[in-house]
């Protein structure tokens, strides 16, 4: 009798495991389909206000030059951050400079010989898109050796990138897994991102491409 009892409660116990493992992977598929889906959403909604015109770079294109020393040898690479205090506050892309930041140190940099890559980003990219618009007229007449370009899809794209290195607080230099993504719809970092976003959206410096009315 004894051995039949445990052996039924061994075959729970089997069960119950099988039962655990089955809702893991749902639960792992769903999560590479939502992750799927918002990559998706991120490449369609940028799409909308990429001006060609405008040089850019993807995030892989960034890293295949930060990770190759050959390119290394080469190019200097700076990232610029468009975004506003609070959201720089939340997290930024390692290494990356405010503009304020940024034109200090530029002013001090001296031509070592290196081609100088100037990678503007903010949540998506339509706000660094501008900034590489004004950036480069001026680079062009006092700094021809230094380019700037727009990191497409920006820091949002940067968290759907595996082997890109984590977001950093920059208060505490520490990893972090929060991103400010300015509304909720453009909250469309990896599923492992948790997004932060204002309590009281500003838009103005969006709306003139997203809401505009269209001209007849």
């Amino acid at each position: 009798m004894k051995t039949n009892v445990r052996a039924g409660v061994d075959a729970a116990k089997n069960g119950d495991g099988a039962d655990k493992e089955e809702d893991n992977r749902e639960e792992e598929e769903e999560l590479v389909k939502e992750n799927a889906r918002r990559r998706a959403a991120l490449e369609t909604t940028v799409a909308k206000f990429t001006d060609d015109a405008v040089p850019s770079m993807t995030v892989r294109e960034v890293l295949n030059v930060i990770n190759n020393q050959e390119e290394n040898a080469k190019r200097t690479v700076l990232f610029l951050d468009c975004r506003e205090k609070e959201e720089r506050a939340v997290s930024i892309i390692p290494g990356a400079s405010s503009a304020e930041e940024f034109e200090d140190d530029f002013e001090k940099q001296q031509d070592d010989g290196k081609e100088t890559i100037v990678v503007c980003y903010c949540t998506i990219g339509y706000r660094s898109q501008k900034k590489v618009q004004e950036l480069s007229k001026r680079l062009a007449r006092s700094r021809p050796d230094v380019k700037a370009y727009n990191l497409s899809g920006s820091i949002v794209a940067w968290t759907h990138e595996t082997d890109a290195p984590k977001l950093l607080d920059p208060k505490t230099r520490k990893e972090t897994n929060r991103v400010h993504t300015y509304g909720k719809t453009w909250a469309l970092q990896s599923v492992e991102y948790e997004s932060v976003v204002y309590k009281r959206p500003v838009f103005e410096a969006v709306k003139g491409f997203f809401f505009k009315k269209k001209k007849k």
